[in-house]
């Protein structure tokens, strides 16, 4: 009897003892997984259109560093913004939701005002959430600092400092043209200078450097950091040494048709404003192309400064680099500006790069499906490994990221929502580039011969079925404008 009662306390000690092994090898397994979880690399790039070497939007775009990324990386070489304005399209990355959604469609009205949306989670707070540092400085959200660069989703911000001194009003090269602009915004932004001070005084650089920093000190949690640079937004202000990338005497001029208005509706011809005619009849189209090369090749530098510090830290072949624009920027093309449902408006540099450790890139395509930024939040949480967002609009692109050329039934939808004429939206199919007014009023581009979107097909009868296709992916419903008190 006493045999028998020792014999099942004992296998009971060493059931228990193979459950508890068991367990602690059980939160040993989860701990390395917490662990190994990779770090993100998200950086942001203000205004940059496809004027990327990768993307030959110009031909003579010199950005070495973004170039070499694209090519250990997977390209979109379709990557579209959610609105072709910084506020709207970088809250709608950074809250997973369309401006169509939330109602943030301006500059001027800020996500967190609404109570609907007080507490939301953003893209760096639900890593936050499931033990990511978050890490960030530069423009993500709308600004470097204050309620526009949204302090609660970050567990530290830096490089918060002023930009980069800009000369005297005099000294301006668009000042003979400043009294002419019908915008106040451009008329302040519109101007270009090479500047006789080191890229290191210069605040993308401060915030380049201070995400190099970042990298060189060891961290116990997996981070997400955020870079953003500033430039190309104007003023395109930047070192000599960037203009001297680009003489003067060889800058190439964008295609332009002359009379590229005369089969665009009232919608689309609202949007163009009078900066662009403004600017080429000035004779100073060329040197507003040499400036914003100029501004990109200093981008570039920025990025590539981050790079070399990834490259040469610990973390290198355990982070996903993540490259975006937030929308592209029209130089005289159609308008001077952003702020249109074009593509040269709406279309952006989007890269992702996984280390082979991480599943990276064995293959030399380009991925050619129609993405939106939108979808970035969800990709980064499923690359992660992190539980899915059900409340956040976009999808994950990882199976472009595996195979660029899967099936890809999702078209790009982009919103443009001035106060003075309703929603308006843009779908980007695999094929076709489909722009409907609010007010009434169509475009239909067919991509595939007309990139530059110079002749409008909305009118001709044969594609009215591609048109109501199109058209079932424009939001039924669009939230009002949100204004603050």
């Amino acid at each position: 009897m006493i045999h028998t009662i020792l014999v099942i306390t004992s296998g009971l000690f060493l059931s228990v003892l193979s459950q508890a092994e068991e367990q602690d090898k059980s939160e040993d397994r989860s701990n390395n997984t917490r662990e190994i979880r990779p770090n993100v690399l998200f950086i942001s790039v203000d205004d940059l259109n496809d004027w990327v070497g990768c993307l030959g939007g110009h031909p003579q775009a010199k950005t070495p560093n973004i170039d070499a990324l694209a090519k250990r990386g997977v390209l979109f070489e379709h990557a579209y913004c959610a609105a072709p304005l910084c506020s709207p399209s970088r809250t709608a990355v950074m809250t997973g939701l369309r401006p169509s959604t939330t109602g943030i469609y301006g500059n001027l009205n800020w996500f967190r005002d609404l109570p609907k949306y007080k507490d939301w989670i953003t893209l760096p707070q639900y890593f936050r959430k499931h033990g990511y540092k978050a890490h960030g400085g530069g423009k993500l959200f709308h600004q470097p600092k204050g309620k526009f660069s949204d302090p609660s989703s970050w567990d530290e911000q830096y490089s918060l400092g002023q930009g980069t001194p800009r000369p005297e009003p005099a000294r301006r090269y668009t000042h003979g043209l400043k009294a002419k602009f019908s915008n106040p915004i451009l008329a302040r932004l519109i101007d270009w200078e090479p500047l006789e001070k080191p890229k290191e005084q210069s605040a993308d650089w401060r915030t380049a450097a201070g995400a190099a920093e970042f990298l060189k000190r060891k961290h116990e949690k997996p981070f997400f950091l955020g870079c953003g640079i500033y430039l190309p937004h104007l003023p395109w202000h930047v070192p000599k040494k960037y203009f001297d990338m680009h003489p003067l005497e060889k800058i190439q001029l964008p295609e332009h048709l002359i009379n590229d208005m005369d089969d665009i509706p009232l919608g689309g011809r609202r949007m163009i404003g009078d900066a662009a005619d403004i600017i080429r009849n000035s004779g100073k189209w060329r040197d507003a192309v040499q400036g914003c090369l100029a501004a990109g090749s200093f981008a570039d530098d920025c990025v590539g400064h981050v790079l070399d510090a990834l490259n040469d830290s610990s973390y290198k072949d355990n982070t996903i680099v993540v490259l975006w624009g937030d929308h592209g920027y029209d130089i005289c093309e159609k308008t001077f500006a952003k702020s249109a449902l074009w593509q040269q408006t709406t279309r952006t540099p989007l890269i992702i790069h996984l280390p082979k450790g991480l599943g990276g890139k064995t293959f030399n395509d380009n991925c050619k499906r129609p993405v939106s930024l939108m979808d970035l939040y969800p990709t980064l949480v499923d690359l992660c490994g992190l539980p899915k967002n059900e409340e956040i609009e976009g999808r994950s692109v990882v199976p472009l990221i595996r195979n660029p050329q899967d099936d890809w039934p999702f078209p790009a939808l982009i919103t443009h929502s001035p106060h003075w004429h309703g929603s308006n939206h843009a779908v980007r199919s695999d094929r076709f580039y489909y722009i409907k007014y609010n007010k009434g009023g169509e475009e239909l581009y067919d991509m595939s011969n007309d990139s530059n979107q110079l002749h409008n097909l909305a009118t001709d009868p044969k594609y009215a079925e591609i048109k109501e296709n199109l058209k079932k992916w424009i939001p039924k419903k669009n939230a009002p404008h949100f204004r603050p008190d």
